[in-house]
């Protein structure tokens, strides 16, 4: 089978990159060929194929969008871009005539636009999405708004992202983005996708709440991690890890706040970054509580050095404020055979099983996210026990044959219908 993968990045930035070249190895592994058609951009990592992709509005070709540092010229280009891309359109007819693919599998199309899926159904290739967010029905992607959970335009209102600068804070994006989400839902752009694959559960049925997708063409498939040549981890070291940007939706912060309760045990929380450039929140938050000796700053991690911090903690923290995704980030620590203390929230209240793999708290409650800490800082066999629960979840539920074996299942259904 040959696999037209469509993303509008072809180089790593986040999850949905990280993905896409995971799902890329998988399915060749299993004999198959796969496709990239995504824009070009100067990071880009090289391919075969990059002579079907298609121009970046941006001159700067980086890839990464700053309103600041965008003309108003590109700016406009690329939000038209979004409602119509002639050039991806004709640019996959003229991979698809020349490869022959058997699916278009898109994750987010950007400025690719829903155009792609016109070229693919036109040519009779069968078209799967995969939701990496919210962006279809929320201005900043997230269905946050002022730390708080928003869904004030899940159901097609998108005047509230205008009234509230949802996008980048700025009314003129904000407005061009509503005109694209609302021109999108009317014009039924995304009808022409055959299935729809949501990485957890939760997001699936928001998806369908919001009317956006029909049940019959949602399927749930979670995100996948190999952890066959990881070994479960013995060494618990007496502190939490926070692992990844210190960002308001990600919630850290009240990781941070619950150490105030804690101060009589010597759990300590170890956030990467460095000291000197952390944020100011974080800063402030150290300073009023005299958390000083109780955070520590562990740089920014990769390759054995992430290993070896990851697989040494106590737990790992989800404390998110948003409906997160399905998090790589709970995967990584089920990997290492790490407990996860989450947020009771969206998909994180889906893949950490209370009592089981983790422990669960109310979002934004730091005496309950001390309360957990410390349940498991003075019950280390429980704490151990809640771990091997996790490692073989992620063997089973979240492997890389249960996520292939998902996906060929959806595969097979939409080529019958």
């Amino acid at each position: 089978m040959k696999i037209v993968i469509a993303h509008y990045k072809y180089y790593i930035q986040g999850g949905p990159e990280k993905y896409m070249l995971k799902f890329m190895r998988l399915a060749e592994e299993h004999g198959h060929t796969v496709i990239p058609f995504s824009i070009r951009y100067k990071k880009n990592l090289s391919s075969e194929y990059t002579k079907y992709f298609v121009s970046a509005s941006n001159e700067n070709s980086t890839g990464r969008f700053d309103a600041s540092k965008l003309s108003f010229k590109s700016a406009m280009l690329g939000f038209t871009k979004m409602f119509h891309n002639k050039e991806a359109y004709k640019q996959l007819k003229c991979l698809i005539k020349q490869e022959k693919p058997d699916l278009l599998y898109c994750l987010i199309p950007g400025e690719l636009s829903a155009d792609i899926f016109k070229a693919a159904k036109e040519e009779k290739i069968p078209v799967i999405l995969r939701l990496s967010d919210y962006r279809l029905i929320c201005g900043n992607n997230l269905l946050l708004r002022d730390k708080n959970i928003c869904e004030d335009c899940i159901h097609g209102k998108y005047q509230y992202m205008v009234k509230h600068k949802c996008v980048k804070n700025s009314t003129i994006l904000s407005y061009l983005r509503k005109i694209s989400l609302s021109s999108a839902r009317k014009h039924k752009s995304y009808d022409l996708v055959d299935a729809v694959i949501a990485p957890p559960k939760f997001t699936a049925n928001k998806f369908v709440e919001s009317g956006y997708f029909p049940a019959e063409k949602m399927h749930v498939n979670p995100t996948f991690i190999d952890c066959s040549n990881i070994p479960v981890s013995k060494v618990s070291k007496d502190y939490i890890l926070c692992l990844g940007r210190f960002s308001p939706e990600k919630g850290f912060i009240y990781v941070i706040e619950a150490l105030q309760y804690l101060k009589d045990v010597p759990v300590k929380v170890a956030v990467t970054g460095d000291k000197e450039n952390c944020d100011k929140q974080l800063k402030d938050t150290i300073e009023k509580y005299g958390l000083e000796d109780k955070v520590i700053f562990v740089g920014f991690l990769q390759g054995e050095k992430l290993v070896q911090v990851t697989s040494e903690a106590l737990c790992i923290a989800a404390p998110a404020i948003w409906y997160e995704n399905l998090p790589n980030v709970v995967l990584e620590a089920y990997s290492y055979g790490k407990p996860v203390i989450a947020s009771n929230l969206g998909s994180l209240a889906e893949i950490v099983e209370d009592g089981k793999t983790g422990l669960l708290f109310e979002p934004k409650n730091p005496k309950q996210i001390a309360d957990c800490i410390r349940n498991l800082y003075e019950n280390p066999e429980y704490c151990s026990e809640l771990g091997q629960q996790a490692r073989k979840k992620c063997e089973t539920d979240f492997s890389p044959e249960a996520h292939w074996n998902r996906f060929i299942e959806i595969y097979n259904g939409i080529k019958k219908a």
